[in-house]
């Protein structure tokens, strides 16, 4: 499969309206001159950062005709819904095997999911400066503990990003979990296009169960990707040295879609984008669903990461 890089687009001017043209989406900023174009093929995902906009109906469908995933967001910024084209079956093989819920083959991902996760927040606290964690040891434990190491990483990772909080998941009053909470949304939103695109059941987790709003798979999946966001925050903060209790999180909505651009991780020596990586990452985990084996998936690896090349090498 060949990987292209598309644009995430957001929309955080009130008075937006989306429609569509030849090939083209348009937004137009109503009481101003402002027209904005874009083909409607290279465009990966929108988010919608301002409740006052609006869409045609044909716009919304030809978004997702694309396989466009809208993120959806209320007035402070918080994700609450998406739309999302309807689940397809690419792969019978694939379909049908996660429908069986191999239960052995399941563990073993998700181990791997869940270690790789670990390793990544581990090398985020390298990166932070943080030569005190014991993440490593806790992670070489014959049986890993995931909740002790989450606790060992927030603790160190708000002290370091000098703000002591704690980890807020829902409706975070706190600037820098708002931010943490809008980051992850953007990276899951991605995953969920990738999921349908290569045919697997976003309503059917490894690890998470079902229930109602939610797609368990999306948040399995997004794991290993979490500690990147965690460290674009602790990028954001000293580049912009801004002061966190009373900045606003749009500066934030600017920048870490440029992260996801910029960063690049290599695949079989070829240098890809992490916005790119995610889809090749999701391919693989629908290649080891058809064999139910897992050796062969791709999980990013942080301390992998570098800058573009035109920009600088880390």
């Amino acid at each position: 499969m060949d990987y292209m890089s598309y644009h995430i687009i957001h929309i955080t001017k009130p008075k937006s309206h989306i429609s569509i043209d030849k090939g083209l989406l348009f937004c137009e900023v109503k009481d101003s001159d402002e027209i904005y174009k874009l083909p409607i093929s290279d465009i990966k995902a929108v988010i919608i950062c301002n409740p006052a906009v609006s869409f045609t109906n044909c716009a919304i469908a030809q978004l997702l005709n694309n396989n466009v995933v809208i993120l959806h967001c209320d007035r402070k910024f918080q994700p609450i819904g998406w739309s999302a084209p309807l689940d397809r079956i690419v792969n019978t093989k694939v379909f049908n095997n996660q429908i069986k819920q191999n239960e052995k083959f399941e563990i073993e991902l998700w181990r791997k999911i869940v270690k790789q996760k670990a390793l990544n927040q581990a090398c985020t606290l390298d990166l932070m400066g943080c030569d005190t964690h014991n993440l490593y040891n806790l992670i070489d434990k014959p049986l890993m503990n995931e909740a002790n190491i989450a606790k060992q990483y927030w603790k160190n990772y708000f002290f370091y990003l000098s703000e002591p909080t704690k980890r807020e998941y829902k409706c975070a009053q706190n600037f820098e979990n708002a931010c943490l909470n809008y980051g992850y949304a953007v990276v899951k939103t991605l995953i969920y296009r990738s999921i349908l695109i290569h045919g697997l059941i976003p309503s059917l987790g490894i690890q998470h169960k079902a229930s109602y709003k939610t797609t368990p798979l999306v948040y399995d999946l997004v794991e290993p990707f979490r500690a990147f966001v965690d460290l674009y925050l602790y990028y954001f903060s000293k580049n912009y040295e801004l002061d966190f209790e009373n900045e606003e999180v749009g500066e934030w909505i600017k920048y870490i879609p440029n992260c996801l651009v910029n960063y690049r991780l290599k695949y079989k020596n070829i240098s890809y984008k992490i916005i790119d990586i995610i889809d090749i990452y999701i391919e693989k985990i629908a290649e080891a669903f058809s064999n139910f084996d897992c050796s062969n998936i791709f999980l990013s690896d942080l301390k992998e990461q570098f800058l573009d090349k035109n920009l600088q090498e880390k």
